[in-house]
């Protein structure tokens, strides 16, 4: 079998195109692992990474253009060259001892080299520069993080101990420098005054860090941190009902249950919560609305500026629908387990002021108990430069509503005219008429209610008094 095999010529050619594909695959493979070739017994390697020492008067001179590292291709017999590889004699160094100050190109050499092989270096030159040391005095300024201090408050006058840093580099160099900036980052959401350490850097214009010396490296910052803001909840209050009275509304909710109240401590106190009104007269089925979140009185911002509210819906049986108060009797009810607002009234006045009808609607059987307070003035808040506009109630012309509150007995008997407020708010609103949502604010979550009309027209016009300057000028 194999003499036949070895006698045909076909055969003969694929065994020696095998062998001689191996032989040729096992000698590259040899030379890219090792970088080692073979010339007449002389073995070349490459070390790479050799670190560039340099040599100059470090106390009065500064350098710069010297590479980290440099390749070094050795040559000689094979087992000298390995054991070059292995060892950390070799170094590259550049020696401007006797150098002249400015731009000049040197030669790399290197030491460290037994003297029966040959070193060539890669790059052989390098382009540096030598200049005379200059130090210069620099005021630091300090830069945090945005995590460093927590939502709802900010730094204040930030001191540096040492507040200057000497510096040290050529004249170059220093003329570069824009910024020296103490970096705070290691600190997270704080709420009170700290101190802590920060490493300091030299950049320039365009924010690239500079290679300078730098005494000290490091300086202690103290930062004061003050209330700018509060965080409070968010409650969502039903306004209207769907025009289609076999719908109803099951629920109203966000995933931002809270905001940040930017504003002085004085304003933000009087801040326990932020009631939005959802008008759900055009709901038919489940909806995602995003709605902006009202400015309280007296506040610079909220965070966030809106938020993304869910509304549920769900069919009415047909007997229960048929209980419902309709549109027509101008009594939409608005429930809401969460309408506590800031700005609730004190209970100075008499409980029982205003109160009517306390008789209504009491059922022995669960101890409920419905009251009405007719005629309640509306409250206008968040009117932008309310000290240059006039407000005109279009609807109601008399700028009061009628309000109905169910609850436990012993709770509606104990409620008054001064635990509530019903709001329009007005915020970033000027000219013109204006159709509000109406809500009740300080309203315990133990309440539910029906106003005789949800939303108010109002008009917005701007005082007399600015339109006679006008004239006048």
């Amino acid at each position: 079998m194999m003499d036949r095999i070895l006698t045909n010529k076909w055969s003969v050619r694929i065994i020696s195109l095998i062998f001689a594909a191996i032989l040729f695959t096992s000698v590259t493979s040899a030379a890219g692992n090792n970088s080692l070739t073979t010339t007449e017994g002389v073995y070349v390697d490459v070390i790479n990474n050799v670190p560039v020492e340099v040599y100059y008067d470090k106390d009065n001179m500064n350098v710069t253009g010297v590479p980290d590292t440099v390749d070094v291709t050795v040559s000689g017999s094979k087992g000298l060259v390995q054991l070059a590889k292995t060892q950390a004699n070799l170094i590259a160094y550049i020696d401007l001892t006797n150098a002249k100050v400015g731009t000049q190109s040197v030669k790399i050499e290197i030491k460290g080299l037994s003297d029966r092989l040959k070193g060539t270096v890669n790059p052989p030159t390098a382009k540096v520069t030598l200049a005379e040391k200059v130090t210069k005095k620099y005021s630091v300024e300090v830069e945090l993080n945005k995590s460093v201090i927590a939502d709802g408050y900010e730094a204040g006058s930030i001191k540096t101990d040492p507040k200057k840093v000497s510096i040290t580099g050529s004249k170059e160099i220093l003329d570069q420098i824009a910024y020296v900036k103490a970096t705070v980052s290691n600190e997270k959401d704080q709420t009170s005054d700290f101190t802590t350490k920060a490493t300091i850097s030299a950049f320039d214009v365009n924010l690239n860090k500079l290679d300078v010396d730098i005494n000290p490296e490091e300086v202690e910052v103290t930062v004061p941190v003050s209330k700018i803001g509060k965080t409070v909840p968010l409650r969502f209050q039903q306004s209207g009902n769907p025009a289609d009275k076999t719908v109803t509304i099951t629920s109203i909710t966000s995933e931002d249950e809270k905001v940040t109240v930017i504003g002085s401590e004085a304003v933000t106190d009087k801040v326990e919560q932020i009631t939005i009104p959802i008008d759900v007269t055009q709901v038919t089925e489940d909806k995602t609305l995003e709605v902006p979140v009202p400015v309280p009185t007296g506040a610079t911002s909220v965070t966030p500026t809106s938020v993304k509210v869910k509304i549920k819906t769900g069919k009415k049986q047909n007997d229960q629908s048929s209980n419902e108060p309709s549109e027509s009797d101008g009594q939409p009810t608005n429930k809401s387990p969460n309408v506590t607002e800031p700005d609730t009234p004190t209970k100075d006045a008499g409980k029982d002021t205003d109160k009517q009808d306390d008789s209504a609607d009491q059922d022995a059987s669960t101890g409920q108990k419905s009251t009405e307070f007719k005629d309640v003035p509306i409250s206008i808040i968040g009117l932008v430069r309310s000290e240059t506009y006039n407000t005109e109630y279009l609807d109601p012309k008399s700028g009061k509503v009628s309000i109905t509150i169910s609850g436990i007995k012993k709770d509606i008997d104990a409620l008054g005219r001064n635990d509530f407020n019903i709001v329009a708010n007005m915020s970033n609103l000027q000219d013109g008429t204006h159709t509000i949502p109406l809500t009740v604010h300080g309203l315990a979550s133990n309440f539910t209610f029906t106003l005789s009309q949800s939303k108010a027209e109002i008009q917005v016009t701007k005082k007399v008094a600015d339109a006679s300057d006008q004239i006048s000028n």
